[in-house]
């Protein structure tokens, strides 16, 4: 029971904010809509041009995928302009049709465009690449001039239908979104927070219930990312009156640190036999089950986070029963603390949050420093990267119409769309290479599969209701992986060839996966040879990129302690580290998939991913608001671990670069005199300790951090020297 529960829970948070399945029933049902109504219209009109159903579906497909315009208004406009590329690629490319190698020099010309546009806007991008899509099915069905009328008439149903499902029925709602993205991370939380119950009430936690929990935990992550991005799209307090986004943030972001603290915390008090004290026992898992009912934001709240208060309460009161020098306890009693203070983060977060929604009051926001961007004078060198991307294409255009026209003189351009498809959106060689796998991989399983079915299937309802649900299902799972999308694809196009052709043969399906294999190999062999980008270079970049963000986090994080007043917003500087490091590993995954030189990255990738964690720490302080620190003595102390940390960071991103001459600070000085200075035993400076004391407790994972970035720094060559020096 349990296990069916767990499952039917994670299908539900599946799909934070229901943004696939959105898209996906939109494409869908734009495309049905358009075909059909196309097909009327031609049947009322006498016609049997079949192929200006088929391209309505297609514009009506393109105009819900291609769109992605930052405003509503500028999507509206995109989506009316989707119509006139499509025809006038089709006008040219039917006027081009009778001389020759003309249209193949026009279609090499909208791949090129396709790729170079990109650098003056999105639009220009989505405008092209239906331009060459709308082509590229006119050159497949062997459009005459003719047949163009009808043609332009199913780009006006497709746009229609595209711009109806898009800004009418299922037009953009923000606040719906932000809603389900927080029920799809509460449901999460939820999941893990039952696996931490199992894990403390087990005398033995096995490794695969470790596996379990940090696959969870890593769920849990990437939800609480897209919960975040929608709180940049929409005011909380449009759903939760007297929620503020800073308010709901820090409450999705405590929450992630805590479970991920649990996780470690547990397996360690479990190794320790901590739990063999059956009160400590019990009173954790009073805790966790009374966040577990917590119903955070319901308009009519439980008693759950009151009974979560009480508990806390009472796991102080048995802390503070507990000497600290008993051998038996002072193994593990650090870690009970851990745990009793970032659960009172998140219980602090949760009530204000139920608090606000009953008053329903609106709260001012702060306001973030102003912060200068910084412009970027220095003009790059040599091609931009968009040039530098359309001549590959074009080279790709050219060398995939010469084999192509070799291999299938009938469907010459299939090994154009695939060489295309696969340079598009990779910029390293190590990525193309992992696209141009999972295209392979899925246009040869989709082959088969969709040959096999279609031979079971006959042409009608069914194998029409098939065709669509690959449509669906092809661009719902596009966001996980390019493989299924590709399988998907080609079983749609198996159905399709199907139904137009009266048959399918095995010549065809043959020759669909010997264009795609021959298209993505030139695809990657230009990647490779023509202004090729190394993986590393693009790892080194995402890198720095990372060090300069922790770098101005840290700063944010110190500033207060010597600026009074001074506001940090480390809950979303902290989701834009998550964002980069995610950013990271994917660059990385290239190499990591592989076998040359992986064991070295994966250990840097391990620094950075502690380095994040030490950071989210940063965030998780118990020092949430007035951090000044009045004595003179304390600004000085800060103000030097500020300025050897900052130069810290500025030496490793020379480092990662290449650079040569670097040095690092160790600070392990500064920390003993730091650590050193106080005096426990003077009560005439009985406050001065007090603050004493709340530096050394904020400024821990700073000393972390840059343990880590140190060792990262000498691994690349810098030298160690003493703060002194």
């Amino acid at each position: 029971m349990f296990i069916f529960s767990y499952w039917f829970s994670r299908l539900v948070a599946a799909d934070p904010g229901r943004k696939r399945f959105k898209t996906a029933s939109k494409a869908t049902i734009s495309v049905i809509t358009a075909v059909v109504i196309m097909l009327i219209v031609l049947k009322a009109a006498g016609s049997s041009q079949i192929t200006a159903a088929i391209l309505s579906g297609v514009i009506g497909l393109m105009g819900i995928l291609v769109v992605n315009d930052e405003t509503t208004q500028a999507k509206k406009v995109t989506t009316g302009l989707v119509a006139l590329s499509s025809a006038v690629s089709l006008g040219i490319g039917s006027f081009l049709s009778r001389y020759g190698q003309a249209e193949n020099i026009f279609l090499v010309l909208l791949v090129f465009f396709s790729f170079y546009l990109q650098k003056f806007g999105i639009r220009y991008f989505s405008l092209s690449m239906v331009a060459f899509m709308s082509f590229y099915f006119a050159s497949i069905l062997h459009v005459t001039f003719s047949q163009l009328p009808w043609l332009l008439a199913g780009d006006i149903v497709g746009a229609c239908c595209a711009f109806i499902y898009n800004f009418v029925i299922f037009k953009d709602r923000p606040a719906n979104v932000l809603r389900s993205s927080m029920k799809s991370f509460h449901i999460q939380v939820n999941l893990v927070l039952d696996l931490i119950i199992e894990l403390i009430q087990k005398k033995q936690i096995e490794p695969a219930q470790i596996k379990q929990y940090n696959r969870n935990i890593k769920k849990l992550a990437e939800y609480a990312r897209v919960a975040s991005e929608e709180l940049g799209n929409t005011d909380p307090h449009d759903i939760w009156p007297g929620v503020t986004a800073e308010q709901m943030r820090l409450y999705v972001f405590d929450t992630v640190m805590l479970l991920q603290t649990y996780s470690p915390a547990i397996r360690k008090l479990s190794e320790l036999k901590a739990f063999n004290h059956f009160d400590i026992q019990q009173l954790l898992l009073k805790l966790v089950e009374s966040i577990r009912e917590a119903e955070v934001l319901n308009e009519n709240p439980t008693h759950s986070l009151t009974d979560a208060a009480q508990h806390l309460q009472e796991l102080r009161q048995k802390l503070s029963e507990l000497e600290p020098q008993d051998k038996r306890y002072k193994d593990w009693l650090y870690l009970i603390r851990r745990i009793e203070t970032i659960s009172n983060h998140v219980i602090d977060e949760a009530y204000e949050l139920q608090q606000a929604i009953v008053k329903q009051e609106k709260q001012p926001q702060k306001e973030a420093e102003e912060q200068e961007d910084e412009e970027d004078n220095d003009e790059e060198k040599g091609l931009k990267p968009s040039t530098k991307k359309s001549i590959q294409a074009v080279i790709t255009a050219v060398a995939t119409l010469i084999f192509g026209s070799f291999l299938s003189p009938s469907h010459q351009y299939w090994a154009l769309l695939a060489g295309y498809l696969v340079l598009l959106g990779t910029e390293t060689i190590g990525s193309t290479f992992v696209k141009a796998v999972q295209r392979s991989v899925g246009t040869l399983l989709g082959a088969a599969v969709g040959f096999v079915v279609a031979s079971f299937v006959s042409p009608g309802i069914l194998e029409i209701t098939l065709l669509f649900t690959c449509v669906f299902m092809a661009f719902y799972f596009f966001p996980i992986t390019y493989s299924f999308m590709s399988f998907w694809i080609t079983m749609m196009l198996a159905f399709m060839y199907d139904m137009l052709l009266g048959g399918i043969s095995e010549s065809l399906l043959l020759a669909r996966v010997l264009d795609t294999l021959v298209g993505v190999g030139i695809g990657l062999a230009v990647s490779a040879l023509v202004f090729p980008k190394k993986t590393r270079d693009k790892i080194t970049d995402t890198s720095v990129e990372y060090v300069a963000a922790l770098k101005e986090f840290v700063h944010t994080y110190l500033h207060r302690f010597t600026k009074q007043y001074a506001f940090a917003n480390l809950a979303d500087k902290g989701m834009e580290l998550e964002k980069k490091l995610k950013q990271l590993h994917v660059d990385s995954d290239p190499i990591i998939k592989g076998f040359v030189g992986r064991s070295r990255l994966q250990q840097f990738l391990t620094v950075f991913t502690a380095i994040n964690y030490y950071a989210k720490h940063l965030v998780a302080s118990s020092t949430r608001n007035e951090a000044f620190y009045k004595e003179a003595e304390f600004h000085g102390v800060v103000k030097e671990v500020e300025e050897k940390v900052a130069s810290n960071f500025t030496q490793l991103e020379k480092a990662l670069r290449g650079e040569r001459g670097t040095y690092v600070y160790t600070l392990e000085d500064v920390r003993q005199k730091i650590e050193q200075s106080l005096d426990y035993f003077d009560t005439s400076v009985q406050s001065r300790n007090l603050q004493h004391l709340q530096l050394l407790h904020n400024i821990y994972y700073v000393w972390k951090i840059n343990q880590s970035v140190v060792h990262l720094a000498k691994e690349l060559g810098a030298e160690e020297i003493s703060s002194e020096d």
